[in-house]
């Protein structure tokens, strides 16, 4: 873990992952993962398997559920099928009020998610968010999803902001980790974190 020297003037970025803190789609993402289950190892996945996996990445899927399939062909039947569940998609009424603040105080902001590209789009259309983000980093733009540091560090230079301006805000340890190797403060979204947050709005005290 790097070492983490906050800088305490306000953050000039902030990062947000998308699943769990702007939308919660966390339904939709079990109803495709029983689909996936059946499709690549014969049995649906259960809640109880799901659950301590929501967020992590496409190879982390793979070995965690015993699939019998590349990440390729993963990330393509997840792209295929995810529209198939979009209705189960909801996007948290703070949002969309949040990010108009922060382009108020002339905040950069990016997403910061291990869903792929084409699915991350797809989320922040339907959300009516896409025109927020400048910025989306996905899964598929770096070596290493999180729990690993990169796509953190991917956002950072998109942005063109340093580590110890921005702030990140997730709602698991994947996020957590993450941001942490990056050497950027994070805060949690009911979770433990740098801060602590119960709801978006209450971001806006922090910075």
């Amino acid at each position: 873990m790097r070492h983490m020297i906050h800088d305490t003037r306000s953050p000039a970025a902030i990062l947000f992952d998308l699943d769990g803190v702007l939308v919660h789609s966390s339904e939709a993402w079990f109803l495709l993962a029983e689909e996936v289950g059946r499709r690549f190892r014969g049995r649906a996945i259960s809640r109880e398997e799901f659950a301590p996996t929501f967020g992590q990445g496409t190879a982390a899927d793979i070995r965690a559920f015993g699939l019998t399939c590349t990440r390729t062909e993963l990330d393509a039947f997840y792209i295929e099928h995810f529209r198939d569940h979009t209705r189960a998609v909801r996007v948290d009424p703070q949002s969309a009020p949040l990010l108009a603040e922060l382009h108020a105080r002339q905040k950069k902001v990016a997403i910061v998610t291990n869903t792929v590209s084409p699915l991350a789009a797809e989320i922040l259309r339907a959300a009516k968010l896409d025109a927020a983000f400048p910025v989306v980093a996905c899964a598929d733009q770096v070596a290493n999803a999180k729990p690993a540091p990169d796509l953190v560090l991917h956002a950072l230079a998109q942005l063109d902001v340093p580590a110890n301006r921005a702030i990140m805000i997730g709602d698991s340890r994947f996020d957590r980790m993450a941001s942490q190797g990056a050497g950027v403060r994070f805060v949690g979204l009911k979770q433990d974190g740098d801060d602590r947050i119960e709801t978006l709005s209450q971001l806006l005290n922090l910075i």
